[in-house]
């Protein structure tokens, strides 16, 4: 495995455990009010479900290194989790709003991993194709 994929693993790992702790904590957080709870939940939720989209770019990547898609897949899934749900739990618990409006392009950001992701599947099958051409 490729050591950029590496790291894209070993994050993806520290951002699954860091929803655990993160979990327990809003759990135990007393006087939450429903907006607030409503966010982090959110971030939560975003956060455990791209830690896992990552292990998949990561596990993908160790057949096809070379994909750029998946690479941009990659980034897009961590920019995501910086600007979407780490911002959400810097502005709800320790109220830094700061980087506030860059959470709409957290949501972007996770679109765009996702299209990336669908996209490194076609540009494999285009580089398979260019290889391997047709005899007729």
């Amino acid at each position: 495995m490729k050591t950029t994929y590496r790291i894209v693993w070993v994050l993806a790992c520290l951002a699954g455990a860091l929803s655990v702790l993160m979990a327990a904590y809003i759990a135990h957080l007393p006087g939450l009010e429903e907006p607030a709870l409503r966010a982090l939940h959110s971030a939560l939720q975003m956060l455990q479900f791209h830690a896992l989209a990552l292990l998949l770019v990561s596990s993908i990547a160790q057949r096809d290194p070379s994909n750029g898609p998946l690479f941009f897949s990659a980034l897009f899934f961590l920019a995501g989790l910086g600007m979407f749900s780490f911002n959400i739990f810097l502005n709800q618990l320790f109220s830094i709003g700061l980087f506030k409006p860059l959470t709409p392009y957290g949501g972007m950001a996770f679109v765009a991993g996702w299209l990336a992701l669908g996209l490194s599947v076609w540009s494999k099958d285009r580089r398979a194709k260019k290889s391997h051409p047709k005899v007729t």
